[in-house]
């Protein structure tokens, strides 16, 4: 059952109409158009390239290049204080915000120890640039758009020409008031201005949360609801945590990205919204803002159960406890494709040669195949989805990056170019695949 009515989600859906002007009419999209985000979804030249040497054991190898790593970093000042035990990460989310879906597994900032600086965290990715690294993805733990080491990391990445794409929830992206108080102390006063300066870094790719066109549905998924100040930072530890009126923050976040040229489709998909995780509940708006988003350059990540870490299983016995035979899953999913069809951005043939992506209507994920999750304490993953000990492969600390990745079940995958979900096996099974080609199959035959 909807917690809104159809008139509200109507309503909502036309004042997004009016918020960003549209790039593309339906089925009038450029030849080859795909919703693919820049340097994340890998391109088949990268995936596909000759191997590479690398001396593993003190023996040289060719080996399968990595494609892409997701990464974390702290500043190094919360890094220092937690090694000396002036800030427990564990107690202490290193964040503002309080998102209940929040990915990270805590325990892991408890390695104080093995915390990396950002520039150890560069010198693993120095390692792995040397066996073919072409992109990163930053995670967490936190906001890096709270960091106040921001600028020196988009340098460093910059100098390596080393594509980085950002996960975010906007918020000092659209908050004067936020971004002041991170950055005032660069000269930034304003949100714009913010987003300004990183503008000028070309290999930056936003990644920006973006669950619902629903004010409460959205507050709600951020931890925001109802929260009348924004979080406050006080001697490196996040204070009364949650910002206020988030969902205007995150749309103002959202112009002032498209107005720096972030959805300018001669750059590329720079930005995305992630719609991750969506609610059952949310059948009603999730196609909209699927096609919402792809007329203006911007593809929107679709995960229903894309709650990753521990708290993914809380939410997917959630989710088959509602949805038991996954049947509000396939509706998603088909309702998602079926105007992806009509819109001209996919055809019949192009799903049966792809297959259904657990990103409905975009890409299929290929990163578990071409890379690896690398930790604040330098613990290799399978990806952010997983963390039990089956998905955890080694640490930085102790192994060279080249070893852990040709010795991972990852490198084993080869170019696979679907990975489907791994990380999610029990709550996206296989079957939901077949039968959402199956039920488009038969659409489309019948309308034929």
């Amino acid at each position: 059952m909807s917690d809104v009515t159809r008139e509200e989600v109507i309503s909502r859906i036309k004042a997004y109409e009016k918020l960003l002007p549209a790039i593309y009419n339906a089925r009038e999209y450029p030849a080859g158009f795909r919703l693919k985000p820049l340097d994340w979804a890998l391109e088949d030249e990268i995936v596909q390239r000759p191997m590479v040497e690398a001396t593993i054991d003190g023996e040289r190898r060719f080996i399968r290049p990595i494609g892409t790593m997701d990464i974390e970093f702290l500043s190094n000042d919360i890094v220092y204080r937690a090694r000396k035990g002036e800030v427990n990460l564990v107690e202490n989310y290193p964040c503002g915000l309080k998102c209940p879906g929040c990915f990270s597994q805590e325990d892991v900032y408890g390695d104080t120890d093995r915390l990396l600086t950002w520039q150890e965290v560069m010198a693993h990715l120095d390692q792995a640039r040397k066996i073919g690294l072409h992109s990163i993805k930053f995670l967490g733990p936190g906001e890096l758009f709270q960091n106040p080491d921001l600028f020196d990391i988009l340098e460093a990445t910059h100098q390596r020409d080393l594509p980085i794409s950002i996960f975010t929830k906007g918020a000092e992206l659209g908050s004067d008031e936020l971004a002041a108080m991170c950055y005032g102390h660069l000269g930034i006063k304003s949100a714009r201005h913010l987003v300004a300066r990183v503008a000028e870094y070309d290999h930056v790719r936003i990644l920006l949360g973006f669950n619902s066109f629903i004010r409460s549905r959205q507050d709600k998924m951020v931890g925001s609801y109802n929260k009348t100040a924004n979080y406050r930072i006080e001697g490196g530890r996040f204070v009364d945590r949650g910002v206020s009126d988030y969902t205007n923050k995150r749309d103002r976040a959202l112009i002032n990205l498209v107005e720096a040229g972030f959805s300018d489709p001669g750059k590329g998909q720079r930005l995305s919204l992630i719609a991750a995780p969506v609610a059952m509940n949310q059948v009603d708006e999730i196609a909209a803002m699927y096609i919402w988003g792809a007329r203006r350059n911007i593809p929107v990540i679709i995960a229903p159960t894309m709650e990753s870490g521990p708290r993914a299983i809380g939410l997917m016995r959630h989710n088959t406890k509602i949805d038991p035979r996954h049947e509000r899953m396939v509706e998603m999913m088909v309702g998602v494709y079926s105007h992806a069809l009509e819109e001209g951005l996919t055809s019949l043939a192009r799903l049966r040669e792809d297959g259904i992506s657990s990103y409905m209507g975009t890409d299929p994920c290929n990163q578990v195949s071409n890379g690896l999750f690398m930790r604040l304490n330098g613990q290799i993953q399978l990806c952010p989805g997983r963390s039990d000990a089956a998905a955890v492969y080694g640490n930085v600390r102790d192994e060279p990056i080249a070893k852990l990745w040709v010795n991972s079940p990852n490198y084993r995958r080869n170019d696979l170019r679907n990975n489907w979900c791994p990380a999610k096996t029990n709550g996206l099974p296989l079957i939901i695949q077949d039968e959402v080609l199956r039920r488009l199959s038969t659409t489309v035959a019948r309308t034929a």
